[in-house]
């Protein structure tokens, strides 16, 4: 009998020991894959089921947008280098940086009014239907773009914020 009682707490020791030393998942981590970015990933109209003629007609618009607005990207680029290369001078013209910001700011204006052209030209394009699914989504991706400059912000240092 105590034998068999001590075999018992043995067995039950064992199992324990095992049980403890295994990792248990409920729910296997899965990453998600990102789509591959293309045109048609960008316009982000996939779910509006619009025709081929639609299609081409938002490509285009697209690509007049891209067109006009490139030049003023790059130029906002050049100009941020130059406000961080004058910054960097044991004695900074103020003047420069601030003529500078306020020219990226007219650049960047201009940015903004041409994407919003963009927009309307695309949603005049569509038809009732189309155009309430276009605004709803527009709407959910506005949030989800808030959301994302609220958290990338709170990582950057506060020395990087301009």
């Amino acid at each position: 009998m105590k034998k068999i009682d001590r075999n018992f707490k043995l067995l039950v020791a064992i199992i324990v020991v095992l049980g403890l030393s295994l990792s248990v998942m409920a729910q296997p981590y899965q990453r998600r894959q990102m789509p591959q970015q293309s045109m048609k990933a960008h316009t982000g109209l996939q779910f509006l089921d619009l025709t081929e003629e639609q299609k081409d007609q938002i490509k285009e618009i697209h690509l007049a947008h891209m067109k006009d607005v490139q030049p003023n990207k790059d130029e906002v680029k050049i100009n941020r280098a130059k406000i961080n290369a004058l910054l960097n001078n044991d004695d900074p013209d103020m003047k420069e940086i601030v003529s500078l910001v306020e020219a990226n700011g007219k650049l960047l204006t201009h940015i903004q009014v041409k994407r919003i052209d963009e927009k309307i030209n695309v949603r005049s394009l569509l038809t009732d239907g189309q155009k309430i699914i276009y605004d709803a989504h527009n709407e959910k991706m506005r949030d989800r773009r808030a959301i994302a400059q609220y958290y990338r912000h709170r990582r950057t240092p506060a020395r990087n914020r301009f």
